[in-house]
């Protein structure tokens, strides 16, 4: 039998946005998963609650109940209920994430502007494809199959697990859910995408002042000033509240990633600091727990992730690049690396990474440093060689021969 008889035609499939995952504050889990008639999906709701249990943070639980709920979306269409998903279901989802473009790229602003999958001139980054993210396939995947054994052991209704796992999922799922578990080499499971892990770019000083200047109000100043200064990720920048700025010592406490909501000091460069005080001048007084980044139109409201996200996108319009948040990040850790009086303990501490892994990304060689240390290799001119008599021969009677000193 011919194995492509059983391949579904998932090229330009619609799947229609069917159910939502709304936002639950106050009460238990922040986040549910619902269907068309606005009911809890009972699966997912007994497995968000036990995440949200086992201390797992709301973003986690957000991005994995849209997982379940493109997966659940796919499964209406071709008509099969989830507790009888087989291989072959999710062999044909991931497909459907192959061979159909991400709509969210279409609602990004900057992608109008871009070449998919090109590289952008002045940054030298590459612009995302139209399609979905290998790195994103695999997270849904792992997200998935998470669900499936949270529902084998909660006796909902399936027999087995239509997910392929790999040697390190069979490992995270004995060492617990909250287990860091040091990454190590093992085979690929099935469906799982090959991901090229890219080395960090950071700006260069000559590029960063240029986004510098391309920034509108002493707002925005301070905002890209306080990342590139602490390496600050956007969810921490958000973080920041009036009453948790200490000026004395230029540091701020803020909820870091993967923290469970306890807040920390980070220190904040003077200068950066300066540009804070600047913006706050020109905002009322407000009480100690109102947050530091305020919208600048109309009533002042707290500054979203997306608000924050639209003020980089204006700056990369002005500058025809395609900068990201995360950039300055990087910026900041690269700089961290480049210093040789930093141990690799100090610099993990100071980039606020759960495990050394994660900063060793940041001690591989830069490309554009490759390239300069290549071309001064061309340019060097080459060492003279200096003719040495073979071993054995008396210096005495050499310089009868030849004279002089040998």
């Amino acid at each position: 039998m011919d194995d492509t008889a059983s391949m579904r035609a998932v090229a330009g499939l619609v799947i229609p946005k069917i159910g939502a995952v709304v936002a639950n504050p106050g009460r238990g889990i922040p986040w549910r998963l619902v269907d068309a008639d606005g009911a809890d999906f009972a699966g997912a709701f007994n497995w968000l609650n036990e995440l949200h249990a086992n201390g797992h943070p709301p973003t986690t639980l957000r991005a994995y109940a849209y997982d379940l709920l493109s997966w659940l979306r796919f499964l209406d269409v071709i008509c099969v209920d989830w507790k009888q998903a087989t291989r072959s279901e999710v062999r044909d989802w991931v497909r459907w994430h192959l061979e159909n473009p991400n709509e969210q790229r279409r609602r990004m602003k900057e992608s109008s502007r871009s070449n998919p999958g090109g590289v952008n001139a002045k940054t030298g980054k590459p612009y995302l494809p139209d399609s979905y993210a290998r790195s994103t396939i695999n997270r849904q995947l792992s997200a998935l199959s998470g669900f499936y054994e949270y529902a084998i052991d909660a006796d909902l209704g399936p027999m087995l697990n239509p997910v392929p796992q790999s040697r390190s999922d069979l490992a995270r799922m004995r060492l617990g859910s909250g287990t860091t578990e040091t990454r190590r080499n093992t085979k690929r499971a099935a469906y799982r995408q090959k991901v090229v892990q890219r080395t960090p770019r950071a700006l260069s000083d000559t590029l960063y002042e240029e986004v510098f200047l391309a920034l509108k109000c002493n707002r925005d100043r301070a905002l890209i000033a306080t990342a590139v200064s602490s390496g600050m990720r956007a969810s921490e920048l958000l973080s920041m509240r009036r009453g948790d700025l200490h000026a004395a010592d230029c540091t701020a406490d803020i909820v870091p990633k993967g923290g469970g909501g306890e807040r920390v000091i980070v220190r904040i460069s003077p200068s950066a600091f300066v540009w804070i005080a600047r913006y706050l001048a020109e905002r009322r007084p407000g009480p100690p727990g109102e947050p530091v980044w305020m919208t600048m139109r109309g009533t002042p409201r707290p500054l979203t992730y997306w608000a924050l996200r639209r003020v980089l996108q204006r700056t990369n319009e002005i500058m025809e690049a395609n900068l990201s948040m995360h950039d300055f990040r990087h910026t900041f850790c690269m700089r961290l690396a480049a210093d040789e009086n930093l141990t690799i303990v100090e610099m993990q501490e100071l980039m606020r990474h759960a495990s050394l892994d994660s900063t060793m990304v940041y001690l591989r060689a830069n490309p554009t440093d490759l390239i300069t240390k290549l071309e001064e290799h061309w340019n060097r001119p080459p060492i003279p060689v200096v003719a040495r008599p073979a071993p054995g021969y008396s210096d005495s009677d050499l310089r009868v021969l030849f004279g002089g000193e040998v």
